[in-house]
């Protein structure tokens, strides 16, 4: 009987020990699975210029440089209303005295590099105080990079000759509020 188990235990060791030619190889597989945020940019700041605005009666100005718009966005821009904190869209006293201008009043614009705002806009506007959206198709339809610029606001005016305006500090606010879609 020893030698049946003997034998038994020998036949058992050997298909443990030796490979048969049914048995297939090992495989393992891991996967690193990455992903990456970018974060969302959606910015607009000014930067004024020093200096007051000349109303002197008859005095012309084109295009006078006020500031600098500051964009910078990877969202698309489903506004960009530019508004005037006064009734009459430009230069007001404390007391609500317009400031009235020759021919076509005052006006604001922004230079032609500026590809957030629309062509129209690159031309003297007359601001109002509900707003104007401005935005161009490209800051609304973003493809492959976002955009960061600075966009010169620009305004222009002739002074009156008609009549001389009541002397007094004329202020005006141009609001501006980006909006993403």
């Amino acid at each position: 009987m020893q030698r049946v188990f003997d034998k038994f235990f020998l036949y058992i060791a050997m298909g443990i020990l030796l490979p048969t030619a049914s048995t297939s190889a090992d495989t393992a597989i891991a996967i690193f699975d990455l992903s990456g945020t970018v974060p969302a940019i959606f910015t607009a700041s000014v930067r004024g210029l020093p200096g007051d605005l000349d109303l002197s009666p008859n005095v012309t100005v084109n295009n006078r440089r006020l500031g600098l718009l500051h964009l910078k966005y990877n969202i698309n821009v489903a506004s960009l209303i530019v508004a005037s904190s006064t009734a009459s869209g430009g230069p007001e006293s404390t007391t609500g005295a317009v400031y009235t201008f020759q021919g076509s009043g005052f006006q604001v614009s922004v230079n032609p590099a500026c590809v957030s705002v629309a062509p129209a806009y690159h031309s003297p506007f007359t601001l109002t105080n509900a707003g104007i959206d401005i935005h161009s198709a490209l800051s609304g339809n973003l493809v492959l990079s976002g955009i960061e610029e600075d966009c010169e606001v620009m305004a222009s005016w002739q002074g009156t000759s008609q009549a001389l305006p009541l002397a007094g500090v004329y202020k005006l606010g141009i609001t501006v509020t980006m909006t993403s879609l």
